[in-house]
C-alpha cells in the first residue's frame, strides 16, 4: 500500500493511491459546481464569447488534475476560483459597456436579401446560412423577413408574414385559454398541491378520471391536466 502525506495529497505526488485520485476528483468537481453556481445563469447558458472560454478552460483544467496525480490540487481549486472570478468581472463590464466586451446581433437577410458585409463580418458562408434555415424549415430567402446571429452564434429568423400559418384570431376564433400542464397524479399518489391550484377537489378529479375508464387513483401512474384543459392519464 501506498503512504501518502497530505502534503502529496495537496500538492502531487508521482503515484497515488486510486482512493486519493478519487478524492482529489470529488473535490475538484465539488469546487467545479460551486464555481458555475457562483457565476450564475449566464455561465450555464454561455451567453457570450469569455463565457465559452471560461467553461472550456476551467472544465479542461479539472480534467487534468483529475487524472494526473503529479498536478498541485491546490493550484487547479485556486485557479478555477480566480477563471470564476474573472468571468464575473467581464460580465459585469459587458453589462455595464456591452458594445465594448462582446458582439452584438448582426442582421443577415433583411426581406429576402442577402447582407454580404455582415455575412463576411460575422464569418457566416452560405452554406452554414442555408443550412440553419433548413432546420427551421425555410427553404427559399424570399421566406425571410429577417435573420440575424445572436452574439452566442445562434441564428434567429423572422418569417414574412405571407408565409405563417393562419391563427386563430385572424380566423375570429374563439381564442383558448392555454396553461402550463400540471401534474395531479404521480405513481398513484394524487398531487393535492396542484389540485388546489388550479381551483379543483378531489371529487373533480375521480369524475374525471372515472370518464376515462379508471375507478380508482392508485390505478394511474400518471395524470396531467394538458395547458389546453385536457386531462391525460398513462397507467
Amino acid at each position: 500500500m501506498i503512504a501518502l502525506t497530505w502534503h502529496e495529497f495537496l500538492y502531487g505526488v508521482k503515484e497515488m493511491p486510486y482512493w486519493a485520485i478519487s478524492l482529489r476528483a470529488v473535490i475538484l468537481y465539488s469546487f467545479l459546481i460551486f464555481a458555475t453556481r457562483f457565476m450564475r445563469q449566464r455561465q450555464v447558458a454561455i451567453l457570450a464569447g469569455h463565457n465559452y472560454l471560461v467553461a472550456a478552460g476551467i472544465v479542461s483544467l479539472a480534467a487534468v488534475r483529475m487524472v494526473n496525480p503529479n498536478t498541485s490540487l491546490v493550484s487547479g481549486i485556486v485557479i478555477i476560483l480566480l477563471y470564476a472570478a474573472a468571468n464575473i468581472f467581464i460580465s459585469f463590464l459587458d453589462v455595464k459597456i456591452p458594445r465594448k466586451i462582446d458582439r452584438h446581433a448582426t442582421i443577415l437577410v433583411e426581406n429576402g436579401k442577402l447582407i454580404k458585409k455582415n455575412m463576411k463580418d460575422a464569418r457566416i458562408t452560405i452554406d452554414n446560412l442555408l443550412g440553419q434555415l433548413r432546420l427551421k424549415n425555410i427553404y427559399s430567402l424570399s421566406d425571410v423577413a429577417l435573420a440575424l446571429v445572436e452574439s452566442t452564434g445562434k441564428i434567429n429568423v423572422v418569417k414574412n408574414q405571407s408565409t405563417l400559418p393562419v391563427t386563430r384570431k385572424q380566423m375570429k376564433l374563439p381564442i383558448k385559454n392555454v396553461s402550463l400542464p400540471a401534474i395531479l397524479i404521480y405513481d398513484g399518489k394524487v398531487q393535492e398541491d396542484n389540485l388546489k391550484k388550479l381551483g379543483h377537489d378531489i371529487k373533480w378529479l375521480n369524475n374525471k378520471i372515472q370518464e376515462k375508464g379508471f375507478s380508482q387513483t392508485k390505478d394511474i401512474f400518471l395524470a396531467m391536466l394538458e395547458g389546453d384543459g385536457t386531462l391525460h392519464v398513462s397507467v
